[in-house]
């Protein structure tokens, strides 16, 4: 059997990388990955710890971690010395080039956009996953709104992260993509049209002629 190289994969909005995990850990019957995660963006500092100290793992062999990494574990040294230990530095800086502690929709997007084509390394055939925030259609959020002004909350742009999504996939064209959503986006609006409606419309069709097919994960 021909061992066949791991589909790229970029990770949006990663938070402390769960979605990525579950790509990291689908083997073939040769138990080799079939996905390779190349960038993970997250821009909270403590999720982004957990998502480089993941991506260092990932690293070596499947179970092969250096003893300085459990060490780290056990709280035996720190995050620093892990990351400098020479049994692990190469793949510390490698890690750290794949995982980013950066904030869409703020940092430099071009910087993000020079990282993403060189990690894919002209790879057509590749998977964009992630879950832009989307906390205020979520059911919490809304039930939050009753104490915001309703104007505020429909200037705010926190709101449409999503589009810093689309704009990853116009750039970058994924041949798969996967978002997440919460719940309670389903049944919420802004400025009066269905939310889910807007995203699905604007996923279907993200621009510069692309098109693609949404389907659920969860629903026929």
């Amino acid at each position: 059997m021909t061992q066949r190289r791991p589909i790229p994969v970029i990770d949006l909005f990663a938070g402390p990388g769960g979605l990525g995990e579950g790509f990291s850990s689908i083997m073939d019957p040769l138990r080799c990955p079939h996905f390779s995660l190349k960038v993970s963006v997250e821009k909270d500092p403590t999720a982004h710890k957990t998502l480089s100290l993941r991506s260092l793992y990932r690293k070596f062999p499947r179970g092969k971690a250096p003893d300085c990494y459990y060490d780290h574990i056990r709280g035996e040294i720190s995050r620093e010395a892990l990351f400098a230990h020479p049994d692990a530095a190469e793949e510390g800086r490698e890690a750290l080039e794949e995982a980013l502690n950066f904030e869409l929709g703020t940092n430099d997007s071009e910087d993000l956009d020079r990282r993403i084509q060189a990690a894919l390394g002209g790879a057509d055939d590749w998977v964009l996953i992630g879950g832009p925030p989307c906390q205020a259609y979520s059911l919490a959020g809304r039930a939050r709104r009753t104490r915001e002004s309703q104007e505020k909350f429909e200037r705010d742009e926190k709101h449409f992260l999503y589009r810093e999504y689309l704009r990853i996939i116009r750039r970058h064209k994924p041949a798969v993509f996967i978002m997440e959503n919460v719940k309670g986006m389903l049944s919420s609006q802004h400025g009066g049209s269905p939310i889910f409606d807007r995203i699905v419309a604007d996923l279907s069709k993200p621009g510069n002629d692309l098109e693609y097919e949404i389907r659920s994960l969860v629903k026929p």
